[in-house]
């Protein structure tokens, strides 16, 4: 019904925001934007050009800067030391609100190019089917980032 891809940007976006921290991460995402922007291929699918940031997913790829800045104010907190599980926590927290931000303009990006007719249908293939794996791609991010704390710093 749309062209929302299955792809592992959002574990980058997570892991960005997580190893480079809220302003870093936050900037890493708008570079990814801008790269994409001028024409290279870093999109889903190795599409490039303005009229991917303006398409159906354009909603999800606006969202990546302050999804990496979710993450990284948790990251941030965390001070990005230490393996304990409340480290995790936090960090698995602010990725959860990262999602739900990508989830949230992904959504309405849907309904306002017009590529679902209603808000409920958007919901439907824009979050339900990637939502268990987008789950799975925070734990992940969250292991792995905290395993990379003691190796970055």
């Amino acid at each position: 019904l749309t062209n929302v891809p299955f792809t592992l940007q959002v574990f980058g976006v997570l892991m960005a925001g997580a190893i480079l921290g809220a302003r870093r991460g936050f900037l890493s995402q708008v570079v990814y934007l801008l790269l994409g922007f001028v024409g290279l291929p870093v999109f889903a699918g190795f599409a490039g050009g303005p009229a991917v940031l303006v398409g159906p997913t354009a909603g999800y790829l606006w969202s990546f800067p302050v999804a990496a800045w979710l993450v990284g104010l948790a990251a941030d907190r965390t001070g990005r030391r230490g393996r304990s599980y409340a480290v995790l926590a936090t960090l698995y927290a602010g990725m959860l609100a990262g999602i739900t931000a990508i989830y949230v303009c992904g959504v309405i990006g849907l309904t306002v190019t017009g590529a679902v007719p209603t808000l409920s249908m958007a919901v439907r293939v824009g979050i339900v089917p990637f939502l268990w794996f987008d789950l799975f791609k925070a734990l992940a991010a969250g292991l792995v980032a905290v395993r990379l704390y003691g190796i970055v710093q």
